[in-house]
C-alpha cells in the first residue's frame, strides 16, 4: 500500500511541478540561442533571468510540496485521504519521499542549468572554471571527499526543510489551534525556527568538535580537532588576539540528524493520535 501512496503522490504533484522545470529549461535554451547569435544585451538579460528562475524554481517547488501536504491532509481533501486503509504516518513518509525527490531534482536542475549557461558564455567561462574553483576552495587533493560531503549535506538539508515544514503544519493543525486557521502552522513554524536556531547555535559553540583550517602553500588543509568554538573565543579574548587557529564548530552537523529524526517522530505520532480536521 505504501508503494501505491508514493505512486499516487507522484501523479498528483507531477501535474504542476515539472512545468516549473520546463520554464527553467526554456529560459536556458533562449539564453544559449542569444549567446550563439551574439545578441549582447539580450544575452545578458536572458542570463539574469535564468539565474533568477533557478532560485525561483527551488522556492516554488518547496511551496508546492508543502501546500500539497497541507491540502491533502488538513483541508477538505483530508476527509478522503484519511479514509484510506493505511496508518496516517504512512502518508507522512510517502509525502516526505516524493517531496525530497522533487526538491533534489529542482536543486540539481538549477545547479546543472547554471553550469551550462556559464560554460556557454565565453566571458564567464574565462572567469569561472572547474580548475579555478578547485584552487579557490583549496581541495586539489580532497575533491572526492569534498563532493561527497556536499552531496550528503544537500540531502540532509532537503530532508530537514521538509521535516520542519511538515512538523509545523501537523502540530499547528491540532484541534486546539483550529481557531487560528492557517495561522496555527505559521505560529508553530516561527516558534520552531527560533528554537532550532538556538539549538544549532549551542551545538556549534558547545560540542567539542571543530574543523581547523590552515594553508599549505596554495592549498588549504582541514583537520578535525577536539575543541569547540566557545573555548576558542575565550582563548582569543584572554590573549587579545583574533581566532588565528581558524577553528569552526561543526557540532551543528552532528545535531542535524538528531533534530530531523525528532521532528519526524513527533510529526508521525501527532498524525497517528491527534489528527483532527476542521
Amino acid at each position: 500500500m505504501f508503494g501505491k501512496l508514493v505512486k499516487h503522490e507522484f501523479r498528483a504533484t507531477a501535474r504542476i511541478i515539472p512545468f516549473v522545470y520546463l520554464v527553467t529549461v526554456f529560459l536556458a535554451l533562449v539564453h544559449l540561442l542569444t549567446v550563439r547569435l551574439n545578441l549582447g544585451i539580450l544575452a545578458n538579460l536572458s542570463f539574469v533571468l535564468v539565474i533568477i528562475m533557478c532560485f525561483a524554481q527551488v522556492a516554488v517547488t518547496v511551496i508546492l510540496i508543502v501546500w500539497r501536504y497541507y491540502k491533502s491532509l488538513y483541508s477538505n481533501e483530508g476527509y478522503l485521504t484519511h479514509t484510506l486503509p493505511v496508518t496516517p504516518s504512512k502518508h507522512l513518509w510517502s509525502k516526505l519521499l516524493v517531496g525530497a525527490v522533487w526538491y533534489l531534482t529542482a536543486m540539481l536542475l538549477s545547479f546543472g542549468t547554471v553550469a551550462v549557461v556559464i560554460s556557454a558564455d565565453i566571458q564567464m567561462k574565462d572567469i569561472i572554471t572547474y580548475d579555478r574553483l578547485v584552487l579557490l576552495l583549496g581541495i586539489q587533493h580532497n575533491q572526492m571527499i569534498f563532493w561527497v560531503v556536499v552531496a550528503s549535506m544537500l540531502v540532509i538539508g532537503v530532508v530537514q526543510t521538509l521535516a520542519e515544514a511538515y512538523f509545523a503544519i501537523t502540530l499547528g493543525s491540532v484541534s486546539k489551534l483550529h481557531k487560528l486557521g492557517i495561522g496555527g502552522p505559521v505560529l508553530i513554524f516561527f516558534a520552531e525556527y527560533v528554537g532550532l536556531q538556538i539549538i544549532n547555535s549551542l551545538a556549534m559553540f558547545l560540542i567539542p568538535i571543530g574543523l581547523e583550517m590552515g594553508t599549505k602553500g596554495d592549498e588549504m588543509s582541514f583537520r578535525l580537532v577536539n575543541r569547540n568554538m566557545l573555548s576558542v573565543f575565550i582563548e582569543a579574548i584572554k590573549t587579545s588576539s583574533s581566532n588565528s587557529s581558524g577553528i569552526i564548530g561543526i557540532g551543528t552537523f552532528i545535531m542535524l540528524p538528531i533534530v530531523i529524526a525528532a521532528l519526524l517522530i513527533i510529526t508521525s505520532r501527532v498524525l497517528n493520535r491527534n489528527t483532527s480536521l476542521r
